[in-house]
């Protein structure tokens, strides 16, 4: 057979068989080219994973693949070195290393079989892209819209603020004529008029009064915010002073007791809002007090990370629990004129006034006669508010 293949003859069948130089030429650029297609492999696999190494969830097995390729390739370097010199050992030492690495690959890649076959077609993520696109367009003309009405529903509370300010101004020229020639019957024809004549007039100046206060309480409602946010810092005892020089009389009626902390800081805010603020607060709290107990106030103000917390806290007649948001709505009133004066307002404009300065509001009470608390968190840098133009309404006479 040796003859043979050194003479190239040609066996019965007609197959040729090389010489024994051209075989090993063979085998040795066989195994080469084998080697450098098993190297380039793992680099393309590695480069894969650093470059996808946060989209992929299974690099391991990437990695653990590569190192089995790679030892491959090394194997067909070692059938070249074997030919030349016999290092038969280290050849089997790479073939046992490549039976581990090539058993933890299979092992590792069985798990990941589903998975794969899970994945989307080319076809099914395009379609899915494409429903994306849909619900983003969609998603897109909706808020248009929202936006679209929301600056329409804003332009209309503007319109309906600049409305009232001006019917409210206006009412007050006939309220004075009627104040005024009541006042003048009273003073000139009291002595001519009979007991009911003299009460009558007394139910109208009555009657003067509340719509008066009313329409002042409905014009410092559409005041706040209306004008541009004068934001500036200043000490927190100002407002506050100013708040119960003005509550002085009321406070010294109904024998109230109100303290203030020491120490408050300086806060950055609009403090002629504030002092209206603390003006309606202090009231609201003197006023609704339990019979036969001396009203108690405590106004007090901590930081809260980027927001001050202040506390108005009284020992009144409380709250029911199921209406601690609805007190803040307008003309809301949970109990009768003649039980208690007042117009509802109030705690309107409280609320708007905290939010004019980007904060929040809200009513806290154990139950009714346990007394309430007023929480308000300013922010310690507020947000100077934008007013969008709105044409103004000519005045009705």
């Amino acid at each position: 057979m040796r003859a043979l293949l050194d003479t190239g003859a040609f066996l019965p069948h007609g197959v040729c068989y090389l010489r024994q130089p051209d075989l090993i030429a063979l085998h040795v650029i066989s195994d080469l080219i084998i080697a450098l297609a098993y190297f380039m492999i793992p680099i393309s696999l590695l480069y894969l994973v650093r470059r996808a190494r946060a989209k992929l969830s299974f690099n391991w097995a990437i990695v653990l693949f590569a190192a089995f390729i790679i030892l491959c390739g090394t194997g067909h370097l070692l059938d070249i070195l074997v030919i030349w010199k016999p290092l038969y050992w280290l050849q089997s030492w790479e073939r046992a290393l490549t039976a581990l690495v090539s058993l933890a690959t299979a092992i590792a890649i069985l798990p990941l079989v589903p998975k794969l076959l899970s994945m989307r077609s080319p076809q099914e993520l395009e379609a899915a892209n494409q429903r994306l696109r849909e619900e983003i367009k969609l998603r897109e003309g909706a808020e248009n819209d929202l936006h679209r009405s929301l600056s329409e529903l804003k332009r209309a509370v503007q319109e309906l603020e600049q409305f009232a300010y001006i019917t409210s101004h206006d009412l007050q020229a006939p309220l004075r004529n009627v104040s005024g020639f009541s006042q003048l019957l009273m003073r000139r024809y009291k002595d001519k008029l009979d007991g009911d004549g003299v009460e009558f007039l007394d139910f109208i100046d009555k009657g003067v009064r509340q719509m008066q206060t009313l329409i002042n309480d409905l014009l410092s409602l559409s005041r706040v915010g209306r004008g541009e946010a004068t934001f500036t810092v200043g000490p927190l005892k100002a407002p506050i002073d100013r708040a119960l020089a003005a509550l002085d009389p009321v406070i010294r009626s109904r024998e109230a007791v109100v303290k203030v902390d020491e120490g408050l800081p300086s806060i950055k805010a609009d403090h002629s809002l504030l002092a209206q603020l603390f003006q309606n607060l202090i009231d609201n709290a003197t006023k609704f007090h339990k019979p036969g107990v001396v009203p108690e106030v405590h106004v007090s103000i901590w930081p809260e990370g980027s927001q001050w917390h202040l506390l108005v806290k009284d020992n009144g007649i409380g709250v029911p629990k199921d209406q601690l948001e609805t007190i803040f709505a307008v003309f809301r009133r949970l109990h009768s004129a003649d039980d208690y004066e007042g117009t509802g307002i109030g705690l309107a404009i409280c609320r708007k006034i905290v939010r004019h300065h980007g904060g929040e509001i809200w009513a806290e009470s154990p139950g009714v006669g346990e007394g309430t608390e007023f929480h308000v968190r300013l922010p310690r840098e507020p947000i100077m508010p934008t007013s969008p133009s709105v044409p103004r309404l000519a005045a009705v006479h």
